[in-house]
């Protein structure tokens, strides 16, 4: 029986629409990506664009025939925010972007795509798919106003197949509004993640439907494996259909291992869920370590004719907690090795290509993390897809703890388009919700929170991320497991009193650190990398935070206390906002244990000592000190050896023994040359490193993540930037700026470096020069048909020299109420004018109604009185004498052409030079690929050095399908 939950969401979640088309003999579905050849505009000028008054009957850039021409092409995922410009007065939590509350004007954008649709497909079902918006956003498809949806961080989706145009031209318009905030940190704005537009036979598998998990015999991964497939069939015909389902189970290694046809009835415009399982020996089982994953590849078939196929990837692991032994994957304990995360990234913000996704997970695993938790919001479904392939455990969080319809929407949702990922191993339904998590109402609404995460996947438990209130009341008592954030004095006496209660460590840490950076600096904002610098010179600065622990305090309380299931630090990389503990010139986080770029600080190697196995020896700080021979250095080693053994200039230093969970120290007197370190175990060399004094910066040098990528217009090289003195050495100390060139099929998406306190831009882009000229001379006369296609008036040769002179520039126009009139003008181009890449014709207002022609031939309507208007004339002008003639109904008050009207001509104008300065030697440039395979060239530039260059790859391949 489904629960009424599952009932609630299955209603909720799958938006009817009434079809006509009863024909099921169609082919599968199929997804096309929508990423590719948006038109974007900053600002707002049609604030009443919304008509909520009429269907079909919204203006500006929500109407079909609106001209988007001269604004911008942007390709998804786009993050407005990150382009704009650093400003001291915006707000610190979200990075001092000149935006949200007090910034109007950088708040509401507006998103057009265009698209065509095969007619041959009339009798499908599409559905508009969007990953995330931030935030607000108001979405129209031909006109048609078909949804709203407030939350920046799930994903949603809409039938829009009433509304499509089936052999024609189809326009998508997306308002965005981010003028109110979600989280404290830096959220990003726009389409930040990818859209899809779906096609579906009108019996096929809804929304989410398919849902896969496997159990053992009393949870232990032993013997035979029972696979369960949950499939719901939605049938949007008017008439029944009787379906065969078909589930084929596919092996790691790709062999077909199980096989399952059901059939099922679909009654008219329902919805039904069939199960079914099999069971086979010697499974595979997924862990971080060996992240082995199946496929389900389910066909529906109606009257003998496929109609619908859809594959899912999943894997077969065990996930429970136990009392004593804290978490248990695949039935033994499994210490979590974890790290928080924001979601934004160096050069994109919140808008990050899959492969980004890709390279900061395998960051963090080459750190020896095994756990990333989505702090603190539903994360980009690209995002479980990385860690599902390249093995990460993820604590998945909802953003508001809430109980009322919308939040259960969004949590529902999330949960069923995340259950089938075998990476996530829980579900955490909120953080740190100060007010509410130990009251009453807030356990009853976690409460109801969790029974429905449990009704739509029993097979995951449920924790929250709780600061405080530990007692008898609130949040804690509810939960499955205990979510416990910091307050390390909290955990051994309620494990005391509630021996039997599962626990996790959600958030711990909070080390604040600048790579690169041994002494803290409150003019520049930074902050040492040595994580237990108790205060600096002035005695202004103590670290760690108040709050927090520092790397080796919380490691090492958690590592002793199996029940605990160790726990995530706080963060694994720098974010934008939130800039701790100095507020500007600082505009991201400090807490990372890599920078926002990836790169690593000093704690890294901290980490990598504790949760790795492989022999390692880490040396801080940099050996480049000019001006302080002979002073005191204090040098830390962080290493998982038994001994290390530390040498200057190839002097014994003296050997120490490692301490379990924490580092050692030496107080060197500095000299320049090499300081290098030995580790040992059973008196065997096992690892070695140095660090040395370098020279001057010399020359640049560009080592790419991948030096071929494919060329799909999507994928994308990481580029490290360092500056290096005359031997190749690295030059901790450079900041030098940095200029790039690149040729070939490619371009610079962003740059950074992982500053906190650098305000370069992160993005350049082209800004078109624009030029206007003002149309004044303008006659009019009245008509007594506004609406007729063959007013004479508006023929191109038309003789208007005995109509009265119009004023277009007044706040009214001439016209009663219910009269009609048309308004003519005359006006020169030269060729030189015509070659601009656009001419617009601009209207600042059309009161009421208004039909425009030029020279004789339509070029578009408007019909909000409002709003300025805008068209795209180029095609329609020449060389020489041109004519505008605007027919205009006036319903009420006074109307005509108000507010002046303007030519604008836009000239292309070049992406100016990308550069950036490096940080402590660092930098970096994404660099992704065309739809053109060949050689992509960079080539980087500063005075004073030997130029870098780097030859990257675009190899062909075959795309994800996507719409022109």
């Amino acid at each position: 029986m489904i629960s009424r939950f599952a009932l609630f969401f299955s209603v909720l979640f799958t938006l009817s629409g009434f079809n006509l088309f009863a024909d099921t003999n169609s082919s599968p579905r199929e997804k096309w990506l929508l990423d590719f050849g948006w038109k974007f505009h900053l600002g707002n000028e049609w604030r009443n664009a919304i008509n909520w008054a009429k269907a079909d009957s919204s203006s500006g850039p929500a109407e079909k025939s609106f001209s988007d021409a001269a604004w911008r092409t942007v390709n998804l995922p786009h993050d407005w925010a990150v382009e704009l410009p650093f400003d001291q007065n915006a707000d610190a939590g979200h990075g001092f972007k000149p935006i949200g509350p007090g910034f109007p004007q950088n708040s509401v954008a507006w998103y057009r795509r265009t698209f065509e649709l095969p007619k041959a497909d009339a009798n499908k079902r599409w559905w508009l798919k969007f990953d995330g918006v931030f935030r607000d956003c108001d979405v129209f498809v031909n006109g048609w106003r078909v949804g709203h949806h407030d939350s920046g961080y799930d994903s949603f989706r809409y039938d829009i197949t009433d509304v499509a145009n089936p052999g024609g031209k189809n326009v998508i318009a997306v308002k965005v509004d981010a003028s109110q905030f979600e989280g404290w940190f830096y959220e990003g704005a726009g389409i930040y993640r990818h859209v899809w537009l779906e096609e579906t036979s009108p019996v096929a598998i809804a929304p989410e439907g398919t849902f896969v998990w496997s159990t053992f015999s009393n949870n232990v991964p032993q013997g035979p494996v029972e696979v369960h497939i949950q499939i719901r069939l939605k049938n949007s015909q008017t008439n029944s259909a009787d379906a065969i389902v078909s589930s084929e189970i596919i092996s790691p290694s790709g062999s077909s291992i199980a096989k399952i046809n059901q059939s099922a009835k679909c009654n008219r415009e329902s919805e039904n869920e069939i199960h079914s399982s099999v069971i086979f020996n010697s499974p595979e089982l997924w862990s971080p370590e060996n992240p082995k994953l199946y496929r389900l590849v389910s066909t529906v078939a109606v009257d003998g004719k496929i109609v619908d196929r859809k594959e899912t990837e999943f894997g077969i692991r065990t996930v429970a907690f136990d009392a004593n032994r804290g978490f248990l994957l695949n039935g033994k304990p499994y210490e979590i090795k974890g790290t928080c995360n924001h979601q934004d990234a160096a050069g994109v913000g919140e808008a990050l290509p899959d492969r980004l996704q890709y390279f900061r997970i395998a960051r963090l695993k080459e750190m020896g993390g095994n756990a990333y938790r989505t702090s603190h919001n539903a994360p980009t479904p690209e995002l479980l897809e990385a860690c599902d392939r390249l093995g990460m455990l993820v604590l998945d969080e909802n953003r508001l703890v809430g109980s009322d319809e919308q939040n259960l929407r969004n949590l529902g949702g999330q949960i069923m388009r995340d259950r089938n990922h075998p990476s996530v191993f829980a579900w955490s339904l909120g953080n740190e919700e100060w007010k509410a998590q130990g009251t009453a109402a807030g356990a009853a609404s976690i409460r109801t929170m969790q029974d429905l995460s449990h009704s739509l996947d029993p097979t995951r438990l449920c924790t929250a991320a709780i600061n405080g209130s530990y007692g008898d009341s609130g949040f804690i008592t509810v939960l499955d497991v205990k979510g416990f954030n910091y307050n390390l004095g909290s955990l051994d006496p309620y494990h005391r009193d509630h021996p039997k209660a599962f626990i996790i460590g959600t958030e711990t840490a909070s080390t604040v650190t600048t790579r690169g950076i041994y002494t803290n600096d409150l003019a520049k904002g930074y902050v040492a990398a040595n994580d237990y610098i108790t205060e600096n010179k002035s005695g202004a600065l103590i670290n760690p935070v108040t709050w927090g622990e520092s790397a080796e305090d919380w490691w090492s309380f958690y590592d002793a206390r199996p029940w605990a299931s160790g726990g995530f630090a706080w963060t694994g990389f720098d974010y934008r906002g939130e800039p701790t503990p100095y507020e500007w010139p600082c505009i991201n986080s400090h807490f990372g244990i890599l920078d926002t770029c990836g790169f690593p600080k000093d704690n890294f190697y901290y980490y990598q000592s504790v949760w790795t196995d492989q022999p390692m020896v880490h040396l801080l700080p940099h050996w480049n000190w000019p001006g302080e021979e002979g002073e005191n250095i204090p040098v830390w080693c962080y290493s998982n050896c038994k001994e290390v053994e530390l040498f200057l200039n190839g002097q014994s230093l003296g050997r120490q023994t490692m301490k379990k969970n924490f580092h050692l120290e030496w107080n060197v007197k500095y000299a320049p040359g090499t300081l290098s370190a030995k580790g040992f175990d059973a008196g065997q060399l096992v690892a070695q490193t140095k660090v040395e004094t370098t020279g001057d910066p010399a020359a640049i040098q560009l080592a790419p993540d991948r030096s071929t990528i494919n060329a799909d217009g999507e994928d994308i090289s990481i580029v490290t930037v360092s500056v290096a003195d005359s031997q190749g050495r690295m030059v901790p100390v450079a900041d030098n700026l940095i200029h790039f060139e690149l040729s070939g099929p490619g371009k610079i998406i962003g740059v950074g470096n992982g500053d906190p306190s650098c305000h370069e831009p992160d993005v350049y882009f082209a800004k078109p020069s624009i030029s206007s000229e003002p149309l004044r001379d303008w006659h009019w006369k009245k008509v007594s048909d506004a609406r007729s296609k063959n007013l004479p008036e508006t023929a191109a040769q038309f003789d208007d020299s005995q109509w009265a002179r119009a004023d277009v520039s007044s706040k009214s126009g001439p016209l009663t109420p219910n009269q009609s009139g048309v308004f003519r003008a005359t006006f020169e181009l030269s060729s030189q004018e015509l070659a601009a890449e656009n001419v617009q014709l601009n209207f600042g207002a059309i009161d009421d109604e208004g039909w425009i022609y030029v020279n004789g031939q339509k070029v578009g309507e408007s019909h909000d009185w409002q709003a300025p208007a805008a068209f795209d004339v180029k095609r329609f002008l020449q060389v020489g004498k041109n004519i505008v003639a605007v027919v205009v109904a006036n319903h009420g008050g006074s109307g005509g052409i108000n507010q002046g009207v303007t030519l604008q001509f836009q000239e292309k104008s070049e992406i100016p030079g990308w550069k950036r300065s490096v940080f402590n030697g660092l930098a970096q440039i994404i660099v992704q690929s065309s739809k053109k395979p060949g050689e992509i060239k960079l080539v980087a530039r500063a005075d004073g050095l030997m130029a870098g260059t780097l030859s990257i790859q675009s190899q062909f391949c075959q795309p994800r399908p996507a719409l022109p």
